[in-house]
């Protein structure tokens, strides 16, 4: 659900959606899109919870699980050898009703 959402604000923004769920041995990257107007090709990871009852989403995001991320994307641009202009990871947390899109999370 929380992927869908996300998807539809990217969309709303602009943005075209190449893929959801992109796995790799190392993990998965939740969408990835093209930020046309800059031909930036973003990683995108999602957050979802109710509430902030056991912290805020963004606390879920370690070291360790940027790590995964890097390497599914470095396989993905493997897979998908395309001349981007530029490359970011992004996150999508949706907290309760509040959507925040924080570009450039890491």
């Amino acid at each position: 659900m929380g992927e869908e959402i996300a998807s539809r604000l990217l969309q709303r923004k602009g943005y075209r959606i190449i893929a959801r769920n992109f796995t790799s041995y190392w993990g998965e990257i939740d969408i990835v899109a093209l930020e046309p107007e800059t031909k930036t090709l973003v990683f995108v990871e999602v957050r979802l919870r109710k509430n902030s009852d056991f912290g805020h989403p963004l606390e879920t995001i370690d070291s360790r699980k940027v790590e995964r991320i890097k390497k599914t994307a470095l396989l993905f641009l493997e897979k998908n050898p395309t001349n981007w202009e530029s490359v970011r990871f992004d996150v999508i947390v949706i907290l309760g009703e509040e959507v925040i899109h924080i570009p450039n999370a890491f």
